[in-house]
Parts: structure tokens; sequence; C-alpha cells
């Protein structure tokens, strides 16, 4: 059986209790158990995280009978306190009476009455203190020891004697006896107790019932591991073998049977040994599990997860291959792998997440940068696809991953800028637009004016000018656009003179063409921008001096008289041609003399 007085044997019974409770609560819930001892009770402090809720009764059962059955000589008493983290005080506590061992045999000490002090610290012991037990405690308990001390017999002959003494001869007597008979009775009371002690041990005397009983618990455990259901029934078949162990190794090495329990021993461990790695596994992984829980987590967590599913997964494959656990092992095995495919899975999509995350960073301080510095087109296009490609990334990060609230944030920080660098690479498509149409359409004008089509390059320089004019302020473009205005108003102003002036012209050419016509032909002419020159016919004057002659020989004044109006008509209307054209005009014989000239009326 396992004692713990001294503040050493405290902390590791707290240990072994802690370790105890978490197997029996399959490690889905941490504890921590500290031990203090005040007077002959014990005070026992459990705590577990605070959002857990446990089985207070099951719990105080398991420790109750945990005690009793491995620890029964740590004190009379014990307290049980169950605290949440992160709290000071207990919210349930309850005592447990542990009664000691009566002994065999009957000693002429009688035991005195022991008052159990029911005050206990309400403050529990803190992770790394260690319960004091200071010399002033051991000195007390020495002093108050249930047991009296023997006093020794004096016969009467002494008393006679020391009666006839003086007072100080007695009492040099008295004290010299003294130390002599406190040291034998201390003496017999070691002798007494050590041979207690070895008779009192397993299979010392009678018969032995320890191995018969460590052997049940063996095969029971066997039998509970031919085909277990659950981790909880491995668990249940480790205590099994544990306490197999433990009744054959109280076994002391003067028992008959002590070879019988090391060949046990040997047996049960090596069966020991295998649970204890099928329970290892098994906690690994509901550390696994647990750890899991509540995600999203950053990458480093999920490779502490994957790393304890691939510890577990090991683990078990390292079972022999003719252990009773096989079965499970081989379930287990398929399940974790499923579940480690899945953390693979998670640590994947977190990876890819922090990926995205970085790259939509990255490509928004090179949006930042080329929109500072954008000016034509082809700049806010390259800022607006940066934008694009940023929002993109951030996009692309999936929920369950620990970038994603971050993506949800800078996506709304940056869609202004997105929306800002389209407009303005709207503005700047309209500016290049109207500007290339505008000296596209000049291009068309110059080339009408070289083919003398004036009304279609006045309609070109018109167009071209509304263009230039259309381009948005602040643009690339604006400037270079407002440097062609005036040179494109003066272009439309003297395609709106050379149009004027060429209709004129036709319109000149139509009728000189209507005024020269006739039988014979009157006039022929040419005509520039500066003048046009009009040269009667021969033939035309020749007539004209025939029906003169004939007039004045036949003396036909009318015949005269007409002949004289024809010519003054053909003047006048060489002259309104004149006029209209905005030319002057000169009229020549045949032979090329002047005989009229006019200027056009201004």
């Amino acid at each position: 059986m396992k004692t713990a007085t001294r503040p050493e044997e405290l902390t590791d019974l707290g240990n072994c209790l802690q370790e105890d409770l978490q197997s029996y609560l399959h490690e889905s819930i941490p504890v921590q158990i500290r031990c203090r001892r005040s007077d002959k009770r014990l005070a026992i402090w459990v705590q577990h995280p605070a959002e857990a809720t446990l089985d207070q009764d099951e719990i105080l059962a398991f420790l109750e009978q945990t005690i009793r059955s491995q620890y029964p000589l740590v004190a009379q008493q014990a307290r049980v306190n169950l605290l949440r983290a992160g709290e000071k005080k207990p919210y349930i506590s309850r005592s447990l009476f542990l009664n000691l061992p009566e002994p065999e045999t009957t000693t002429p000490f009688e035991a005195d009455s022991v008052e159990t002090n029911e005050t206990e610290e309400t403050n529990p012991p803190s992770e790394t203190e260690t319960p004091q037990n200071s010399d002033s405690d051991e000195t007390q308990a020495e002093s108050s020891h249930p047991w009296d001390q023997p006093i020794p017999e004096v016969n009467d002959e002494a008393d006679e004697s020391e009666s006839e003494q003086p007072p100080s001869v007695k009492l040099r007597l008295k004290s010299s006896w003294l130390p002599l008979v406190v040291a034998g009775a201390g003496l017999s009371l070691v002798v007494f107790f050590s041979t207690l002690y070895a008779l009192t041990r397993p299979c010392v005397m009678g018969k032995c019932t320890v191995l018969p009983e460590a052997e049940q618990l063996s095969q029971k455990s066997a039998e509970t591991l031919q085909n277990p259901e659950s981790g909880k029934a491995v668990l249940e078949a480790q205590e099994q073998l544990q306490e197999a162990i433990q009744l054959v190794a109280a076994i002391p090495p003067w028992s008959s049977y002590r070879r019988q329990a090391q060949q046990k021993l040997q047996v049960y461990q090596s069966q020991s040994e295998t649970v204890a790695d099928m329970v290892e596994a098994l906690k690994t992984a509901a550390r696994a599990g647990y750890e899991s829980q509540n995600p999203p987590h950053p990458e480093s967590k999920w490779r502490e997860v994957q790393n304890l599913w691939r510890d577990a997964i090991a683990k078990l494959e390292q079972l022999p291959t003719d252990s009773n656990l096989q079965p499970l092992a081989k379930a287990k095995i398929k399940a974790y792998k499923t579940n480690l495919e899945e953390i693979n899975q998670r640590l994947l999509k977190e990876r890819k997440a922090q990926e995205h995350l970085k790259a939509a960073q990255e490509a928004a301080r090179m949006a930042e940068v080329r929109q500072g510095i954008a000016q034509s087109l082809s700049d806010w296009q390259l800022v607006y696809a940066t934008w694009q490609a940023s929002m993109r990334r951030l996009k692309q990060i999936p929920q369950g991953t620990t970038p994603y609230e971050e993506a949800q944030e800078l996506l709304a920080l940056y869609l202004p800028n997105l929306a800002k660098a389209r407009d303005r690479k709207t503005q700047e498509q309209i500016s290049a637009n109207a500007y290339n149409q505008g000296v596209q359409l000049a291009q068309l004008a110059t080339n009408s004016q070289s083919d003398k089509q004036w009304s279609v390059a006045l309609v070109h320089w018109r167009n071209a000018l509304t263009y230039v004019n259309q381009v948005p302020q602040e643009t690339y473009y604006y400037a270079k656009a407002q440097s062609l205005v005036e040179p494109y108003r003066g272009a439309l102003k003297q395609a709106q003179n050379q149009l004027q002036l060429a209709v004129k012209m036709q319109q000149a050419r139509r009728d000189l063409n209507q005024t020269c016509s006739g039988t014979p032909s009157i006039c022929s002419y040419t005509l520039d921008n500066k003048m046009i020159k009009v040269r009667l016919t021969p033939a035309y004057v020749q007539m004209v001096q025939q029906r003169a002659m004939t007039a004045r020989a036949q003396g036909d004044s009318e015949a005269h008289s007409g002949l004289v109006n024809h010519i003054l008509t053909l003047g006048e209307a060489l002259e309104v041609i004149s006029d209209n054209a905005q030319l002057r005009v000169e009229v020549y014989t045949p032979e090329g003399v002047m005989i009229q000239s006019h200027n056009p009326a201004q």
C-alpha cells in the first residue's frame, strides 16, 4: 500500500491521484489535483476548466475508492474540494472518512480520543505551491500523539530505599533510570511494529489469496481486450491490469510465493505495456480532437494537431501483430487517418488562405503606388487591374480560416479605391476616345481640303472641334486637346471661306456659261480666285458687225437699237457676275484688246 506523509509525498500523492482521475476521465477534461495536510485531515483540491461539467458524485466516489484501496494510510479523514479554473473558492466540498486498519494484536496502550478540526482553509494551493509541513508542525504532531507513554512499574523495596534517601539522591536515581526506560520502550515499539508489518504483508501467513485475485483481474482484463468496443473499455482493462500488478508487487521477498509472484508480475507488466501503448495512442488522439475544437486555428496549431494524429496512428501501428487490441487498433487507425486527412485539408486551406491574404495585401500596396503616379489611360487601366487582383484574392479566402475576418475588413477598405480607379479609368477612356477621334477627323478634313472638297472638309473640321472640346478636365489628354482647339477653329474658318469662294466660283461659272452661250457662241472665259477674263468670239463680233452694217444700210433704227441693247445687256450681265463672285471682270476682243472692265461692289 502507498503512503504519503511528508510534503514531497503529498505532491506525489496529488500527481498519482491526478493521473488516476485523468485516466478515468479519458483526458476528455483536463484536471489538476493538489494535496495538503491539515492536522490529521487530508485536503484534496481538484481543479478543472470552467466550461467543463463534472459528475460530482462520480468524481467523489472515484477518489474515495482510490484512496481507500491504494493510499489507506494517508489520513483518517479527507476533504475533497471541486474548483473551477479562475475561481478562488470551491463550488462543492465534501468530507471523506477513511478508517485506519485495526491492529491485529492488543497492546498495553490505550488510545486517547482525538478531536477533528472541522475548519479547513478556503484558499486552494496554487499550481506551483508545495504543501508545507514545518518542523513545528511535526513537533506538535508528536506531542499530540494519541497514545500515552507507558509508566514503568517500581517494587516496594525500591520505594523503601528511595524513601530513606535524601530527596536529592532520589531525584538523581529517577533521572538516571528515566532515559533507560524510555529507550527500552521505544525499542520495544520499533520491534513490535516491524514484526507486525512483516507478518501482515500479503502472502506471508496463511493462505495466499492475492495471486488468485490478481489472476482473476488479469483474466478479466484479457476478456475485455478480446473485443473492446471503445477506448473506455481499454482504460478499464488497463486499470484491471494495474490493480493486478499492484497486488503481486506487494508480496514481500520473505514470502514463499515471491517467485511465483515475480513470474506473474513479468507477464502482467508485458501485457500492461501493450495496453499502455494503446492508451497512450488514445490519449494522443483525444488531445488531437480537443486541440482541433473551435476552429479556425492558425497554421501552427493545425500542424500541431496534424502531428498528434500522426503520432497516434504511429503508436497504433507499432502494436504487436498478435495483440488482442489489433481489431480496435485497425478501426482506430482507419478513423484517425480520416481525421488526419481532414486536418490536412484544413491545413492546406489555412495555408492557401494565408497566401491569398499576403498576395492581396501586396497587390494593394502596388496599386496604391501605381495610383499615385498614374496619368494616361494605360496607367489607370493597370491601377484598376491591380485593385481587381487584390479584391479577387481576398474573395478567395474561405470561411473557417483565420484570415477570413481580416479579408472581409480589407474588402470594405479596398472597395472605394477600386471604385475610384474604375471611374478614373472610364474618364481617361472617354478622354482618349474624344481626343483620338478629333485628331482623326482633323486629318480627314485636311485631306478633303487637298482635294478641294471644301464642304466635306468643313464638316470634318466642325466634328473634330466638337470632339476635342469633349475631352474631360483633369484627364491626361485634356491639355493636349485644348492645344488643338484654336488651330481647329482657324482651319474651320478657312474651310468656311474656301467653301464660300468655291460656291461663288461655281455660281459664276454657271452664270458665265449661260451668258456666253448662244449661236454663235458669244464669248469664252477664264476664271480664277482673282479675276474673270471674258473674250468675245470672232463669230459673235462678225455677226454684230454684219447686223450693224445691215441696219445702217437699210436705215433700220430698231435693228440698230436692238443690237446696241444686246451689247449693253451682255456688259450688265458680266458686271452682275463680277459683283456676285466678288471678282474683277475684264472683257476682251477676239484680238485680245480689253474693251471693258468692272470691279465688284464692296
